[in-house]
């Protein structure tokens, strides 16, 4: 099993390495209860190739979409149009508590302090969903940023284990991904955004220049 004593983060990354990125995702299902695996995504710019692989292994699996309230218009409709397209029929949005949401939206807080909004509307839903899980599937690549360069496909994350079955594609294997299943495109991508977080921190841009512009964040904090 994935969480026995024997296996290491070391090990577990040996034994996966070695395999797709679809069998990654179909090996963690065979090795882990399903009620202990977290699948969370943005619906961003590049979640449909988690998403697709998702789809062959577990289509009912749920998947939490963190509506953050400050969220494009497009993205919601990417959310649909991925659940419609990949037959996800378990999709589970999560909002923030709606007072402290409230508070960001009255104080601008993401304009004077976007630490503190990130973790009120993004992070901190995303904690309680975390209560009783052993894996939390996340669909990030290491050419996104240094950050993320960093990781591997396992990663310890306080009690749990951060999964990233995708972490070692390249850019271009991504796009070849993306065309070869013709996964739909966030209709955003077309207007110049190459990432796509919350309307008040997301600018056009190539790749992720454009989150948290003129900004030395990189990151909302879930994955740090």
């Amino acid at each position: 099993m994935i969480n026995s004593q024997v296996n290491t983060i070391e090990s577990l990354n040996k034994q996966y390495e070695s395999v797709s990125s679809m069998d990654r995702l179909k090996k963690l299902f065979n090795e882990v209860d399903h009620d202990k695996i977290l699948i969370t995504s943005s619906f961003g710019s590049t979640s449909g190739i988690l998403l697709h692989l998702l789809s062959k292994v577990a289509p009912d699996h749920p998947v939490y979409f963190v509506n953050t309230g400050y969220l494009f218009d497009e993205t919601l409709e990417y959310m649909e149009k991925l659940r419609t397209e990949f037959g996800l029929t378990n999709i589970i949005e999560v909002k923030p508590n709606h007072k402290k949401h409230q508070f960001t939206r009255e104080n601008q807080t993401y304009r004077t302090n976007t630490d503190f909004c990130c973790f009120i509307n993004k992070v901190d839903p995303i904690a309680k969903l975390k209560e009783g899980k052993e894996v939390w599937v996340s669909g990030i690549f290491a050419f996104q940023n240094e950050n993320r360069s960093q990781l591997r496909i396992f990663e310890k994350k306080d009690k749990m284990l951060k999964f990233h079955p995708i972490i070692d594609m390249t850019e271009d294997e991504a796009k070849l991904y993306m065309d070869i299943y013709e996964i739909p495109q966030h209709k955003l991508i077309y207007q110049g955004y190459g990432s796509i977080g919350c309307t008040h921190c997301t600018a056009r841009g190539d790749g992720r220049e454009g989150r948290w512009l003129n900004s030395e964040k990189t990151e909302c904090g879930l994955h740090a």
